[in-house]
């Protein structure tokens, strides 16, 4: 049982690690949404407007290796926790 638990967690670990580049272009497809809606709503909703251009530019602020390094370290804790699993599976 412990052996399929390290074995999750070293596949769950390279998944994270190699994600970086599908995250950040979620996050960028979302700014284009926010902007998009940001746009529409400028006739309608003024607050709403403002509210989507903040949230454009809070995504606009996230750097790529920001992304990079936050998947990185967590794959890695991951594949960390997948060799203790293993040692103590023995």
């Amino acid at each position: 049982m412990s052996f399929t638990i390290a074995m999750l967690l070293f596949a769950f670990g390279l998944l994270v690690v190699a994600s970086p580049r599908i995250l950040f272009h979620k996050l960028e497809v979302k700014k284009s949404d926010t902007a998009n809606h940001s746009r529409a709503s400028k006739n309608s909703d003024r607050g709403e407007s403002i509210l989507f251009f903040i949230e454009t530019k809070a995504l606009d602020s996230i750097p790529w290796w920001v992304v990079t390094l936050f998947c990185v370290l967590t794959g890695l804790f991951l594949i960390a926790l997948g060799v203790i699993a293993l040692v103590f599976s023995y």
